[in-house]
């Protein structure tokens, strides 16, 4: 699918979210004028095209090449700065509300949330791996599907896990910043779990492994109770970054060097 098939999907599924009165819908709060809507809604038929859309209608095709060498910082967390920059501009256009109750973001409890996210994230590792091995015992996928990956290692995945050590831990830690605020703080809030969990598993769909989507939706189940019931991204963030650690620090590498 091109750009433009991706964006008129995306607005045709934001059109017909942000009008329906029952599940599944977007429920968007005020605007200070019909303009500031319709940039709003725009804004975010964009997003959802670049990170959502268009990477699900690529599964089954082999993952692009890219060359991580050659990437320079900005284009390496362009993903995350899409995200940002989408949360950034519907804040504004909703009129610039506070903005620790427009995320979610709760800074009152730090230890309790560290904590509580650390535990999560291993959790949600492990519920996540057994997942992934019943699925695949059941598939007949090879036992690397248990590890997280599948038994044909894209280079996409050999390219990140031959990043530098501190470009990891940043793309670590930028993903379980950004990706939960948008999908969780912002999307969650607004249209509920399993909606704000199909689009996120969906936006990690471009790696070409579809079998590791299933681990995704997985995690993200997991991450989305927690901000259910905590109505606080902190611990989420968390524990998204200890989830992506274990995989890029250990699992990943591991698997790599056996392959």
């Amino acid at each position: 699918m091109s750009l433009l098939g991706a964006l008129i999907v995306s607005a045709v599924v934001t059109a017909g979210l942000t009008s329906r009165v029952a599940w599944p819908r977007l429920v968007v709060e005020e605007f200070p004028g019909p303009v500031r809507r319709a940039l709003a809604y725009l804004l975010l038929t964009v997003t959802l095209a670049v990170t959502a859309i268009l990477p699900i209608s690529r599964i089954g095709q082999p993952a692009p090449l890219v060359d991580f060498e050659q990437m320079s910082g900005p284009e390496l967390f362009l993903g995350h700065a899409i995200l940002a920059g989408s949360l950034l501009g519907w804040w504004a256009l909703a009129g610039f509300r506070p903005l620790g109750a427009f995320l979610h973001l709760r800074l009152d409890r730090p230890r309790q949330q560290l904590r509580e996210g650390v535990l999560t994230g291993l959790f949600g590792w492990a519920i996540t791996m057994l997942a992934m091995a019943l699925a695949g015992a059941l598939l007949g996928i090879g036992g690397d599907a248990a590890g997280g990956v599948e038994p044909r290692i894209p280079e996409m995945v050999r390219g990140i896990v031959g990043l530098s050590v501190p470009t990891r831990l940043l793309l670590v830690c930028s993903a379980g910043f950004f990706e939960e605020l948008f999908f969780r703080s912002f999307l969650q809030a607004r249209s509920g779990l399993l909606l704000s969990t199909v689009l996120f598993t969906a936006s990690h769909a471009s790696y070409g492994m579809p079998f590791m989507l299933l681990g995704v939706f997985t995690v993200s189940v997991v991450l989305g109770r927690v901000f259910e019931r905590r109505a606080d991204v902190v611990p989420c963030m968390v524990a998204h970054a200890v989830f992506d650690a274990i995989q890029l620090f250990v699992i990943l590498p591991l698997v790599v060097a056996g392959g």
